[in-house]
């Protein structure tokens, strides 16, 4: 049943980011300073298919009109921190902020039952947005170790959090992992809330490399981090 689910949400996946790896395995990603930038983790739920055609028919006209753009998305192959268990990781950006929370305050004028459709679809959905504060490109390998990391910081611990990040990351580029994005200051609409302090992207080469930055990792004092989910994507 979990091979199933997995591939289910892979289904989704692929077609809620209209898009197909390329022969080397690579999702491209090109971000504009001013852009919104969207995650979405999503588990799907099984029987689902004619509601999510009726979805992608009623939305994603709307979404496309008011300045979306569909990027990558992956699956989530393993839980490796926390408590939730999202399947799969849907990405996409919007041409500014403002049309982003344009799409947000009319969508329920525009498609009456949007909401209605998104819990006949998935059992879990967040979204979070970030302002893209200058020119991004970068790219993600599905052949290699691909890890999201979200953190959440106790209150009033925010320079010990900076200096947990800091040693953090230089761990990921001691053990031949390469940082491929930064999050910070998003935004989670009701409903489906989702605001980590910091979240990071990573890509190691092997599994035996990401093993060796999660040891090492491990004694890094991280008492002052309220939470962490941690995830491995895969095509």
């Amino acid at each position: 049943m979990k091979s199933f689910r997995l591939h289910l949400t892979s289904v989704f996946v692929l077609s809620f980011s209209l898009f197909s790896f390329g022969q080397d395995d690579l999702a491209t990603y090109n971000l504009k300073k001013g852009e919104a930038f969207d995650i979405l983790l999503i588990s799907t739920k099984p029987n689902s298919k004619e509601a999510f055609k009726e979805y992608r028919e009623k939305a994603f006209p709307v979404a496309v009109e008011m300045g979306y753009s569909f990027l990558p998305g992956f699956n989530i192959s393993e839980i490796l921190k926390g408590s939730l268990s999202p399947k799969g990781m849907i990405m996409g950006k919007w041409k500014s902020i403002a049309l982003r929370e344009k799409f947000l305050a009319e969508i329920d004028s525009r498609v009456p039952n949007f909401h209605e459709m998104r819990s006949q679809i998935w059992s879990f959905f967040t979204v979070t947005y970030y302002e893209v504060p200058t020119d991004i490109s970068f790219q993600l390998d599905s052949k290699k170790v691909i890890v999201a990391t979200a953190f959440w910081k106790k209150e009033k611990t925010p320079s010990k959090l900076d200096t947990y990040l800091t040693r953090f990351k230089s761990g990921v580029k001691k053990t031949g992992g390469t940082l491929k994005l930064e999050l910070v200051q998003g935004k989670s609409p009701s409903g489906y809330y989702y605001n980590p302090d910091y979240m990071i992207i990573a890509q190691w080469d092997s599994r035996e490399e990401f093993e060796t930055f999660q040891k090492e990792n491990l004694k890094i004092d991280g008492d002052f981090v309220k939470d962490i989910n941690q995830f491995i994507l895969s095509k």
